[in-house]
């Protein structure tokens, strides 16, 4: 794949300066000289579209129009006409047809980074549609496609559980891409092939069967296809720490390397018809639970702080982090300095030791350490449970009331794990303003950026990967069902940007020539 280089400059002359450069990958280039007349009609230039045919360009990442003649032309883009609507509501095909026009004089030239173009039957753009606003994947880490499994043509499946080809009810194939997984009953598979959905033959998908940890197996008449979303990175029904889980239930998070990977966008963007699935590029954001602490209730401590712990002597505290139950962390003082500094290091090697051969805090990691002129304990995990809890040991001589160290029941309370909130107000003028550094961010070409890490998605099947904070939940917020929503569409009933590129001349006596170049 080759790349290219966008560059566009602006000079006054006066100080104001302006250059813009921009760089991407292609693979087809389509560059063509067409000379148009003064024909009332435009002659065709480009067209734009999913199938392959002459003079036709698939979701083109640049496109430049320029009047290399002597006389100005008119640039015409057919598109199609939707209805759009801000009130949280699907849009909808209004007119097969629409129009733009735009005058080019000789010499200039037009860019467009796309041709996701269309016209609107109001003043709402084609990118609101339906919202996801902050939204909580489902615990079950699977949602109903809206699919069922059909035995009218085929019984096959209830029969064999080596049969690759799912009979779906009539139309229901609409709701699956290539590359999906879906999941039967406790059975996960990967769909290869999809029917039409034109009627009941054609409704059907070909899979690969009892991937990710699942048994291939024989599935009932009616039963519902489920769009999955556990984390690929690890068996469908995995409950590890550092895995799927949260050592006890399967959670929608990222694994113990920060690592996420899911073939749909949690159950949301699919329609049974096909028409506005998908995502709007642009609008995605993913927001990351906060950690879960607890503090001493100290005030001014620093490391070179006396702790007031008799000197090489053990100590033990209950723990608890990410809820669940307690282990006993013992440490041993030094024999000679029972600074902060050096007690909290005994401490933090003390819960390094649980994590790796504890009982119950086996794979759960937790840090010490100063905050604020405080001792803070805070769950490294951000997991909407994730919390910490000390609390006197079961057996064993407990710091708490030792020395400075406070006792048990003056502890600060715990501070329960939490999503940061949308917005923030300024120190200083109060002003309200949208928290966006506690988001991760789409820029609109499918990449993923900001708190946290990074990732990438799929605008079409919603397919999204992350690598982020480790051993973390999120929600999740994006503009589906609308307009913009997903890929390129061409199809009669979804239309979602300019089909054909048509210009003329505007002078009744001279023709001019137009030139296109069109990466894709």
């Amino acid at each position: 794949m080759a790349q290219y280089t966008k560059e566009i400059k602006l000079s006054t002359g006066k100080g104001l300066d302006y250059t813009k450069t921009i760089t991407g990958n292609y693979n087809v280039v389509f560059d063509k000289v067409i000379k148009v007349d003064n024909s009332n009609a435009g002659i065709d230039l480009v067209n734009y579209g999913t199938s392959v045919a002459n003079d036709t360009m698939t979701a083109p990442k640049a496109i430049l129009v320029e009047n290399t003649g002597n006389v100005g032309c008119e640039l015409l883009i057919s598109t199609a006409e939707w209805t759009t609507d801000a009130d949280n509501t699907a849009d909808s095909l209004s007119d097969a047809t629409h129009y733009l026009a735009m005058l080019l004089p000789a010499g200039e030239c037009v860019y467009l980074p796309n041709n996701r173009l269309i016209g609107a039957t109001g003043a709402v753009g084609g990118g609101m549609g339906v919202l996801v606003d902050n939204a909580v994947p489902d615990s079950n880490e699977y949602v109903d496609s809206g699919a069922d499994l059909d035995h009218a043509t085929s019984a096959t499946m209830g029969s064999d559980s080596a049969h690759t080809t799912l009979n779906l009810e009539d139309g229901h194939s609409k709701y699956f891409k290539v590359g999906d997984l879906i999941r039967i009953e406790n059975e996960i598979c990967e769909v290869t092939a999809v029917g039409t959905g034109a009627d009941l033959a054609n409704s059907t998908c070909t899979i690969k069967r009892g991937l990710y940890g699942s048994t291939a197996a024989t599935h009932a008449d009616d039963v519902a296809i489920r769009f999955p979303f556990f984390n690929m990175h690890h068996d469908f029904d995995d409950t590890s720490y550092n895995g799927g889980g949260n050592g006890s239930a399967t959670v929608v998070k990222t694994n113990g390397s920060g690592l996420f990977h899911a073939k749909n966008f949690f159950g949301y963007a699919r329609t049974g018809d096909a028409v506005c699935d998908g995502l709007v590029a642009g609008s995605v954001a993913i927001k990351f639970y906060e950690h879960g602490y607890q503090e001493f209730g100290l005030s001014g401590i620093t490391s070179s702080t006396l702790s007031g712990l008799a000197k090489s002597t053990t100590y033990t505290l209950s723990l608890k982090i990410s809820g669940g139950s307690a282990d006993d962390v013992a440490f041993t003082t030094d024999s000679s300095d029972v600074t902060f500094g050096n007690v909290i290091s005994k401490i933090q090697s003390a819960i390094n030791e649980k994590f790796r051969s504890g009982t119950n805090l086996k794979h759960k990691k937790a840090s010490i350490g100063i905050v604020n002129g405080d001792i803070r304990i805070t769950d490294n995990s951000r997991l909407s449970t994730g919390a910490i809890l000390m609390a006197a040991p079961s057996s064993g001589t407990t710091p708490f009331g030792v020395g400075i160290v406070p006792a048990v029941g003056v502890l600060e309370a715990p501070v329960a794990a939490k999503l940061p909130d949308d917005t923030i107000r300024d120190s200083v003028t109060y002003a309200e303003m949208k928290n966006v550094n506690a988001f991760l961010l789409d820029d609109g070409k499918g990449n993923l950026s900001g708190a946290g890490g990074s990732g990438s998605y799929n605008a079409e099947t919603g397919e999204i990967s992350l690598n982020a904070y480790p051993n973390a939940e999120f929600v999740v917020s994006a503009n589906t069902k609308a307009a913009h929503s997903g890929g390129m569409e061409d199809a009669a009933t979804t239309i979602n940007g300019a089909v054909t590129l048509e210009a003329r001349s505007c002078n009744s006596k001279a023709d001019t020539e137009i030139r296109v170049i069109s990466l894709g």
